[in-house]
Order: structure tokens, then sequence, then C-alpha cells
């Protein structure tokens, strides 16, 4: 991925409002997706969160939905939408064959954008 695609993800995900960023996230991957790597037990947190007038994430949760905001418009810009969706939910070879939306989570940022560039970029053998 070029380093021009890739800061341009970065500052959009740092920019973007975080309702918009939610909705977006919410229409693309789904509620339970967002829930998931958010790390709230509320399954009605991202919807509340979609809405515009709607309450804001905490802190740590916010970091968690633009770094996962960050991994999936990665992988839905080079491989679609359905692709993205695959990937964030399956186990993976690069994070101990565990599921990236838990690595988004845990905040371990370098490792899941790490996998997420090394798929895109088909360099992706274990």
């Amino acid at each position: 991925m070029e380093a021009t695609v890739r800061d341009g993800i970065y500052v959009d995900a740092t920019r973007m409002d975080i309702h918009d960023l939610v909705r977006q996230l919410n229409e693309n991957v789904g509620a339970t997706v967002v829930q998931t790597m958010a790390g709230v037990k509320d399954r009605t947190s991202p919807y509340k969160w979609a809405k515009p007038a709607g309450p804001e994430p905490r802190p740590e949760v916010e970091a968690r939905l633009r770094l996962g905001y960050r991994v999936w418009r990665t992988l839905e810009r080079a491989e679609g939408k359905h692709i993205a969706l695959a990937w964030l939910l399956g186990a993976n070879p690069r994070l101990d064959e565990e599921l990236p939306v838990l690595y988004i989570r845990q905040q371990l940022g370098r490792e899941v954008l790490g996998a997420a560039e090394a798929f895109v970029n088909d360099t992706y053998a274990a």
C-alpha cells in the first residue's frame, strides 16, 4: 500500500467525527462487529454512537473504534467490503490465529495494521 493512501486513511480516521465514523462502521461491518472491536457489553451502544446528537464513546473506546476504522478502510479500499469483513472475523496466521477484531479491541495497532497491510500487499506468508 502506498504511503499516501495509508496516510490518507489515518488522517480520515483521526479527523472524522466519531458519530460519522461509527455510522460508517455500522453500515459496513455491522453493529455486532463494532461492539466487539469497541469492547463494550451494551449491544445498543454502536447505534447510539452513530446518531449525530448521540453520546460519545469513552476515550479508550473511541481509540479502538478509530483503529478499527483504519484497519477496515485499509482492507476495504484494496479488497472490497466483503473481503474486509471476512478478514476482520477470520483466524489470522500473522496474529497467532486470533481474530483481528480482537486485536483491535486490545488496541494492538502495530500488529493488526501490519497484518492488514501484509494482506493487501500480498506479503502475507506467516
